[in-house]
């Protein structure tokens, strides 16, 4: 069954980071929307040229306000359990969850699957967290999981450039980061 508006809604209910101390939470919207706000940005700065385009603008917009949108029936799961789950039942996993829950939204998402559109909102899924981490993760394990996210944000923007070697993802990577206070000397 589809996601109704009222469960849409309630992004701003539904929070993240339950395995990690942060100083605040935040919620499913705020990071909806900061992906948003972070593709749009970045797109520009990695010279996609889809960003030129109103259409193709649009599609990054809707697909980074709605990329994680399944969460408000899911909850925030952990990356780290999300790994195990791969690892022990295949690399779609989560897909074929997730078409169970609402076949709709996970057609929306495998739509952008492979596409550039897809790579910039995981490029800034990775950046918000990233910043988000930084800014209010607490302890030792927070400290842990940002070196994590900084390697696995490295990982990404090498696999992306390899395979997008038309955009400039370092060079927009590193301007984004270095314009938030986060870049630290990763990529």
């Amino acid at each position: 069954m589809a996601l109704t508006i009222a469960e849409q809604m309630r992004a701003s209910h539904v929070t993240r980071w339950h395995i990690v101390a942060t100083s605040r939470k935040q919620s499913l919207a705020e990071h909806l929307f900061n992906v948003c706000i972070l593709s749009v940005d970045l797109a520009g700065r990695v010279y996609w040229p889809g960003i030129l385009h109103n259409s193709e603008k649009m599609k990054l917009m809707d697909y980074a306000l709605r990329h994680d949108l399944i969460e408000v029936r899911t909850g925030d799961i952990p990356t780290p359990f999300k790994k195990v789950l791969k690892t022990l039942l295949g690399a779609d996993v989560m897909h074929k969850a997730e078409s169970e829950i609402d076949n709709d939204q996970s057609g929306f998402c495998r739509l952008y699957a492979g596409t550039d559109i897809e790579r910039i909102v995981k490029m800034a899924d990775m950046i918000d967290a990233i910043q988000f981490c930084t800014d209010t993760g607490v302890g030792l394990h927070a400290k842990g999981v940002l070196d994590g996210l900084r390697q696995d944000f490295d990982a990404m923007v090498n696999q992306y450039e390899k395979e997008c070697p038309e955009l400039r993802i370092r060079e927009g990577c590193r301007s984004i980061c270095r314009d938030l206070g986060i870049w630290g000397g990763m990529l």
